[in-house]
């Protein structure tokens, strides 16, 4: 068969060599990218209000980061951080610490969320001596077994892998949405009662080593969880002897209007997951936690061979210096509330709308559940045909999620949301 063109080209390539197990959005093919936009090797121009989900917060090729990456790779690519110390690993460990809430200062780093979710809960039962983790209904942690395991929200994540982690339990996540008999204002004393239940029915909570949560639910639907249910965790956690574990692999570094999630309630968790945004594209996860914690995980008991890998580190060391220097968190909060107000007043009337809300610039616009199935593909294949690339996320993929980089061009803004207002009224409209 002859080949027309080179998009044609890697399409078959990519069909017949390409695992298909792997969702894909679309069938772009893609060329170069950089801040909000990216290009496809037939020449069109796209903005990109997915990010990498939610990686590149300093948007795409950031002259500093590719500077950085540049210059590490010239001196070190390579060694593995159980041989030496190198420079660029060290500093981003002090710089973690240096920013990340209370007293977490040790860093273990892996190559992605997955990992490091995996290596939390190794942590956490190694430092306890206990077998059991509590996570939440709605939450998705990774694909990993382990991060499999304590996901859930959706059952085809796991519907081919059990068994897979024992003693794993979920209570339900305060998320009116998913909680449809009971009132929104006894949403969090639901949930709380249903883990006190949890404790005096399944799992005594002497056996749990850990409660791992999404301060604010990711894949699950865009929704924060109330700083009073994350305070609650806290001292319930206290109260038993429990490690708290923040999953802010998708909240951290600016996203929703603090450096991490965990400020919004005032909460220090016992250890804290950091990917995604860390490193601004590049392989790399944490695991940040005290230094008492961390020596009470035995030594050899985890390791990683590309973990901490040089050219990451140089550009999450990058990446963080963008943020600050940048005042890219400040930004997330007012122009994430901007962009919330002005989505409210054009869209959130319509009655195919729930609500349209956010947290910084991690922000959801959510269907009804009965009509999402019908809206929400139209209006990411509607928006994708004008050269808009959105995603959705939610048990019944009834959010339209926004993963803006926190330093978006305000005139790629207004034209990326003027598409998706326009997109969402006549899908509406015509439904």
């Amino acid at each position: 068969m002859k080949v027309q063109n080179k998009t044609e080209e890697l399409q078959i390539k990519g069909k017949k060599h390409l695992s298909p197990v792997m969702t894909r959005v679309t069938e772009l093919v893609i060329e170069k990218a950089h801040g909000a936009k990216f290009w496809t090797a037939d020449g069109k121009e796209y903005i990109d209000f997915v990010s990498g989900v939610a990686v590149n917060a300093v948007g795409h090729t950031h002259e500093k980061m590719v500077e950085a990456i540049k210059k590490q790779a010239d001196q070190l690519l390579h060694l593995g951080l159980n041989y030496g110390y190198y420079e660029t690993a060290v500093n981003l460990a002090e710089k973690l610490a240096q920013i990340t809430p209370g007293n977490l200062d040790t860093v273990f780093f892996s190559n992605s969320g997955a990992e490091a979710i995996d290596g939390a809960l190794k942590l956490a039962k190694a430092a306890t001596g206990r077998p059991a983790i509590i996570a939440f209904e709605g939450s998705f942690h990774g694909r990993t077994l382990g991060a499999t395991a304590i996901t859930a929200s959706s059952s085809k994540y796991r519907s081919y892998y059990e068994p897979i982690l024992g003693e794993v339990y979920h209570a339900p996540y305060p998320y009116p949405s998913q909680l449809p008999n009971i009132d929104e204002e006894d949403a969090e004393a639901y949930c709380l009662n249903q883990l006190q239940k949890l404790f005096e029915l399944r799992v005594d909570p002497s056996r749990v080593a850990a409660i791992v949560i999404e301060p604010v639910m990711g894949e699950g639907g865009y929704y924060p969880a109330p700083s009073s249910f994350l305070r609650a965790l806290r001292d319930i956690a206290n109260d038993y002897g429990i490690l708290l574990v923040f999953d802010e692999v998708q909240t951290g570094f600016g996203r929703t209007g603090k450096m991490f999630a965990a400020e919004h309630a005032g909460v220090t968790p016992d250890i804290l997951v950091l990917a995604k945004a860390l490193s601004g594209g590049m392989p790399l996860g944490a695991i940040v936690a005290s230094r008492e914690l961390h020596e009470k995980w035995p030594t050899a008991g985890h390791g990683s061979t590309f973990g901490g890998n040089p050219v990451s580190c140089a550009a999450a060391l990058a990446n963080i210096s963008i943020i600050e220097e940048e005042k890219l968190v400040e930004r997330s909060e007012k122009v994430g509330a901007d962009i919330v107000k002005r989505l409210q007043h054009s869209i959130g009337h319509l009655p195919a709308i729930k609500e349209v809300r956010g947290i910084g610039m991690m922000i959801g616009i959510e269907f009804h559940v009965e009509t999402a199935a019908a809206y929400v593909p139209v209006i990411k294949s509607k928006a994708l045909e004008k050269r808009l690339l959105i995603m959705n996320c939610g048990v019944k993929g009834q959010t339209i999620r926004l993963m803006l980089p926190l330093n978006i061009d305000k005139d790629v803004l207004d034209q990326g949301l003027s598409l998706l207002e326009e997109v969402i009224t006549e899908a509406v409209s015509i439904n």
